[in-house]
């Protein structure tokens, strides 16, 4: 008998293990690598900053914070997700055979061989990890007998095998930071904060047991979507936990009776700032680090600066809105077609640098990112007009010129190589005959600028605005002179940051430092910056732009007058032919600002509003308001632009004879000259005081 019960033990033994290896050859084939679990990173958010720390927007392919490890998670957690999920979790090898046995018992009292499913979490990992898992078939002869549980068996192959390789502490973490709990969001991390805008590690019994119970079927137990069914699901866990020990059933009736109170979780005020800029950023990062920009869990500090960037979107709405409102009555006072006045929609954009570091601090590409991603401060070509004047002075004054030289502001014309005869005007229709340089530059007379262009020649003013930064194609042609080229904001803008920076350019910059998911520097980009213009032309420029905005006469003297921003400043103003394209560009020792106003269609006009009128205003009241209420601007609002005595003179000019004055001259006022440059001869007019030349002129 015992001999006979032996036997029958041995044969069944055999057959099982017979049974086993058949199984495991019939499914085994093709399954994943274990080995690429060591490889495997879940899909990150990259986070991006700005300078002063806010959030400012998510890049991202799959919604995921992912945990750092085991410690991370809370007890409660734990309890709740294996109580529903796998009681026996830490004790099994990957596959519950007594769970098997109960579902397929269950399913035959169901007559349903799918209606209770028996996977252990490391499975559910399998399931996650390997898309091949579960969809891949052993026989083909079996494929459509045994589907379901084809899929099962290799589900408990790769569990087994992962189970071999990895610790329960390892095999959790993983889980958690895989599973899917609905609203798009995935990992444990995160669904805290969605669902409860709480740290993970914070998690309390009953929100671990929401949670967890959202695992099965995530969008039908939402506490956002189903109340009830999430609060009838969570009981459930919370009675699996009483079961299995985790919690006493004191606490399991108090803690059933309880609402869920859920607290989604609140973006930061920041969150979805600076649209443009952020969008700007991406595509640069996106060409250095492709997808894995949206997997890999960066972190991105930017160099906006948040309070200036509110500074500007608030004014900008409010400028331009004005804009818009005169365009529009002037439409409709003209009996334009309703279609034409719908059309003309005023469009802008703006960008804020610091000059010394070429960091972008505020930007705006347009009135509405929703309508429109293209960004009007980086991919606009538009024609400058005379906000190109500055390139033409600069020449002028690196090659002999001085401020006080005297050109007539008279008709001229021009013949064309086509044979055509170009008769240029200025902006107002008028002549005001013989001017300083600085006065020409100040009131932005177009006779005076071409004048020049044909004296110093349009290929060395090509070549000095494009040494400056410019690197849209310019025209060497006579008009030139008053910015007929196309050109972008920030080429402009970058450009303008040489002359306070004293003849340096500064590369623009949009990224301070990229971060890892571990929080290691992975990049720092460093100032690119080169020497472009003699320190004492650009000091020497500063002082002319200052004449803009600070003396009777100029064209952005608004700034002080209208205004009221009287911290030290220079810029310059910029209206094309029939008002199409409005600029104002302008700095402080600290900071650089641009303004574009205009149409997307080019066909469109402003209606008659110059740069003075339609982009000084915003660019005016920004300044305003961050010399009052931002530091470090605000405790720096008294300082003024340097002239550094080894670069530059300043000496007293004869106002009548515009030469340098000696002490008979009886108007004089002072000016500033190139320190180790020629200097203008003295006045010829006013001597010792018989007429003859003078002796000498005077500093002040």
């Amino acid at each position: 008998m015992l001999k006979n019960v032996a036997f029958l033990s041995l044969a069944c033994l055999f057959s099982y293990g017979i049974s086993l290896t058949v199984v495991y050859l019939l499914f085994s084939d093709n399954l994943p690598d274990i080995d690429e679990l060591e490889l495997f990173q879940p899909k990150r958010i990259t986070k991006v900053y700005s300078a002063d720390g806010q959030h400012l927007r998510n890049f991202k392919e799959e919604n995921r914070e992912v945990l750092r490890g085991y410690e991370e998670i809370p007890q409660a957690m734990k309890d709740a997700l294996t109580s529903i999920e796998d009681r026996r979790f830490f004790t099994h090898w990957g596959v519950d055979l007594r769970r098997i046995i109960g579902a397929i018992l269950a399913n035959i009292r169901a007559l349903n061989m799918t209606a209770e499913g028996a996977s252990t979490l490391t499975q559910q990992l399998a399931r996650n990890l390997y898309e091949k898992v579960g969809t891949q078939r052993g026989s083909a002869s079996l494929e459509q007998t045994v589907a379901s549980y084809a899929r099962k068996i290799r589900e408990q192959i790769t569990a087994v095998h992962i189970e071999r390789l990895y610790t329960k502490r390892e095999i959790l973490t993983m889980y958690l930071n895989t599973v899917f709990f609905g609203h798009g969001l995935h990992g444990l991390k995160l669904a805290a904060r969605y669902y409860f805008d709480e740290d993970v590690e914070k998690l309390t019994i009953t929100q671990s047991a929401v949670l967890a119970g959202l695992l099965k079927a995530p969008n039908n137990y939402s506490p956002f979507s189903h109340p009830e069914d999430a609060r009838k699901r969570r009981n459930l866990v919370l009675k699996e936990m009483w079961q299995s020990g985790k919690i006493a059933i004191s606490q399991h009736t108090r803690l059933s009776k309880a609402p869920i109170r859920t607290r989604r979780s609140q973006r930061a005020e920041t969150y979805d700032l600076a649209p443009y800029f952020v969008e700007y950023v991406r595509q640069q990062l996106t060409s250095e680090y492709g997808r894995a920009l949206y997997r890999n869990g960066f972190t991105v500090h930017t160099t906006l600066h948040s309070k200036l960037q509110q500074i500007a979107d608030k004014h900008f709405a409010i400028e331009i809105g004005k804009v818009q409102a005169r365009v529009d009555a002037r439409l409709a006072a003209k009996n334009v077609s309703q279609g034409m006045r719908d059309s003309a929609v005023v469009q802008a954009a703006f960008v804020a640098m610091d000059p010394a570091s070429g960091k972008i601090l505020a930007m705006i590409g347009g009135r509405d990112f929703g309508e429109s991603e293209f960004n009007r401060a980086t991919q606009a070509k538009r024609h400058p007009g005379s906000a190109f004047k500055p390139f033409v002075y600069t020449a002028a004054l690196d090659n002999g010129r001085f401020t006080i030289d005297v050109i007539d502001d008279n008709a001229i014309v021009i013949p064309e190589r086509s044979g055509e005869i170009w008769d240029p005007e200025n902006y107002d229709h008028k002549f005001k005959g013989p001017m300083t340089l600085r006065e020409g530059f100040k009131q932005s007379r177009n006779l005076i600028a071409i004048k020049l262009a044909q004296e110093i020649g349009p290929q060395r003013i090509r070549q000095y605005a494009m040494t400056m930064g410019i690197d849209t194609p310019i025209r060497p042609v006579w008009s030139i002179g008053i910015g007929t080229s196309e050109v972008t904001l920030l080429n402009m803008l970058a450009a303008y940051c040489v002359f306070p920076n004293a003849g340096v350019y500064v590369e623009p910059s949009v990224v301070a430092r990229i971060e890892d998911s571990d929080g290691n520097v992975i990049s720092e980009p460093v100032t690119v910056a080169s020497e472009v213009l003699r320190p004492s032309v650009a000091v020497l420029m500063t002082d002319l732009m200052r004449s803009v905005i600070h003396e009777s006469g100029g064209t952005g003297h608004r700034v002080e007058t209208v205004y009221g921003f009287r911290t030290a400043s220079a810029g310059k103003t910029g209206t094309t032919n029939d008002y199409t394209d409005a600029w104002f560009i302008g700095f402080t020792p600290h900071l650089v600002a641009g303004v574009w106003v205009g149409m997307d269609d080019p066909r469109l006009n402003l209606e008659k509003q110059p740069g003075a009128t339609a982009a000084l205003p915003l660019w005016a009241r920004f300044m305003k308001e961050v010399y009052k209420t931002v530091e470090p601007y605000r405790s720096r609002a008294g300082d003024s632009f340097e002239f550094p005595e080894d670069l530059t003179s300043r000496l007293m000019a004869c106002e009548d004879t515009h030469k340098l004055a000696t002490k008979y001259c009886p108007n004089q006022k002072p000016e500033i000259f190139i320190a180790d440059g020629v200097l203008p001869e003295s006045c010829p007019l006013h001597s010792v005081g018989d007429g003859g030349p003078g002796r000498r002129s005077h500093r002040f």
